[in-house]
């Protein structure tokens, strides 16, 4: 059973379907200027291909989560840009 408490409802294009060059830009500067946003915030943005980018961002090393529960794509996850202090 799907904990929509906690996570995102699953939506594919989320996950497989990444955003073009401008939409990953902005996806970058908006977590640089607004360090902890969470993920249910970036969700509601409507982000074309959202937890692609944030995977691929987070494989590269350029953005960082909240070590501490919930999981990278709950709700709750915070998400740093890879130089902020948090």
């Amino acid at each position: 059973m799907w904990d929509t408490t906690a996570r995102i409802p699953f939506e594919a294009s989320l996950l497989s379907d990444r955003g073009d060059a401008e939409t990953r830009g902005r996806l970058l500067e908006l977590i640089a200027d607004q360090p902890g946003i969470t993920v249910d915030e970036l969700h509601a943005l409507r982000f074309r291909g959202l937890f692609a980018d944030l995977r691929s961002f987070h494989r590269a090393g350029l953005i960082r989560t909240d070590t501490s529960a919930p999981r990278f794509f709950e709700r709750a996850t915070r998400v740093y840009a890879a130089s902020s202090a948090f």
